[in-house]
């Protein structure tokens, strides 16, 4: 039977429009009010079926399959200058053709354990137009006779990475993200630094020592009991060496508690004794320092932000990675930047502001995710090459800089050009 049409039920008998309503699936029961209402609402919801879903044509990836030769140390002229935002992009938001966002961010953590771990075992390489392939072998992480082809195609002008794919599940092409893929990225990427090219030796590249002692001796052992001592082993040798007045102080505990505490609030070091120590009640120490001008946590966040010139000057030294640093994350938690002056200035009463406390102390990981931090940290290293480039400048890279007059300030400038000129990477609307 033909599809009817939704106009032409009420001029169609009941077992035709019981028929229909087999043919889609539907039950018949009812009059034929009904039926015919029932029909209406499956014109409406397409028979509630989903929209099929149209499933791209895979990207075919041109694999060259001869010509390679291995990478070796006289090649890296050949190689382009390779920075860690374009693979940390990579995995994290792909910048190729499928436009496909992911979460690979510890393959990255894991590719460079593999890298440390001599499991690149071979890399050959191979030269096609504006295009450098890459293949060769990567071990398993946790097993040591399993290994992985891989296979990578990078863009010889700008150094991206265009297709990749791995023999394990992850690395499935044409855009594969595996740890085996950031390990060979990682190598690229020290290799074009000029730090060397961490690819694991054969057994029969080094000459075999394995018969040759490492170290000489011609006398004959020496038995323990004839070591020379500085002292010899009396009696009393375990004895405590405090005067009797001092052994057992009931005191003593407290005292150990006290260095601790102090100790570990002076340097930020984690001692494990210090979790046995019972946990002091924020709470009721500030209800107890009730006389005071302000809250008395306000005086913790004064004595945490203030900073000196050696201060400024430390802080902007050891967050020099910016996002790559830990400690740009902490410091920048402390102090209001430029990306929050309007939502700070632009606060009215009906604003949450625990809520808004809490978003620049703790902001959330889809924040930094977000397109316009992906495109910074994409792009931001490229565009600073192409302006020294141009202008013949030198850019040197910078950290988190905090005001000393008003330390809950802070800027992270992306370069600065002398000492009075800073630079800034922006995206210009086309």
């Amino acid at each position: 039977m033909k599809v009817m049409e939704s106009e032409t039920y009420l001029n169609v008998s009941v077992p035709q429009l019981k028929d229909e309503l087999r043919r889609r699936g539907a039950t018949t029961r009812g009059r034929k009010a009904d039926l015919i209402e029932r029909l209406r609402a499956y014109d409406r919801n397409k028979d509630f079926q989903n929209e099929p879903v149209i499933i791209p044509e895979p990207l075919e990836v041109d694999w060259p399959t001869r010509g390679f030769q291995q990478l070796q140390v006289v090649h890296r002229e050949e190689i382009p200058e390779i920075c860690i935002e374009q693979i940390d992009m990579y995995f994290v938001h792909r910048l190729a053709g499928d436009k496909q966002s992911t979460g690979d961010v510890k393959a990255i953590e894991k590719g460079r354990l593999l890298l440390e771990s001599d499991r690149v075992l071979a890399t050959s390489y191979l030269m096609q137009g504006n295009a450098l392939f890459f293949t060769g072998i990567v071990g398993a992480a946790m097993k040591t006779r399993v290994t992985y082809n891989f296979k990578l195609k990078l863009d010889k002008n700008s150094g991206d990475i265009v297709n990749s794919h791995c023999e394990c599940p992850a690395g499935r092409g044409p855009h594969g993200t595996c740890k085996h893929l950031a390990a060979v990225a990682l190598l690229l990427l020290t290799f074009a630094e000029g730090k060397g090219l961490y690819i694991k030796r054969s057994c029969t590249e080094n000459l075999q020592t394995f018969h040759k002692p490492k170290h000489s001796y011609s006398g004959s052992p020496v038995k323990a009991e004839n070591l020379s001592r500085k002292r010899k082993l009396n009696d009393d040798f375990f004895d405590d060496p405090r005067p009797m007045h001092l052994r057992n102080l009931a005191s003593y505990p407290d005292r150990v508690r006290n260095m601790v505490i102090n100790y570990c609030s002076g340097t930020s070091e984690n001692l494990t004794y210090r979790y046995l120590i019972e946990r002091a009640d924020i709470q009721t120490a500030v209800n107890d320092h009730d006389y005071l001008e302000r809250p008395f946590t306000e005086y913790w966040v004064q004595q945490a932000v203030e900073v000196t010139t050696e201060k400024v000057i430390a802080i902007e030294e050891k967050t020099r990675g910016q996002a790559s640093s830990k400690d740009w994350f902490k410091e920048r938690s402390w102090r209001i930047t430029a990306s929050r002056f309007g939502d700070i200035c632009l606060a009215t009463d009906r604003r949450n502001k625990q809520k808004l406390c809490h978003s620049i102390y703790q902001p959330s990981a889809a924040l930094f995710r977000c397109e316009a931090l992906v495109h910074g940290r994409t792009y931001e290293a490229r565009a600073i090459r192409c302006f020294e480039k141009e202008t013949g400048m030198n850019v040197q890279r910078c950290g988190f800089f905090v005001d000393k007059d008003r330390p809950y300030l802070g800027a992270s400038p992306d370069g600065l050009v002398g000492r009075e000129t800073l630079i800034e990477q922006d995206q210009v609307a086309d």
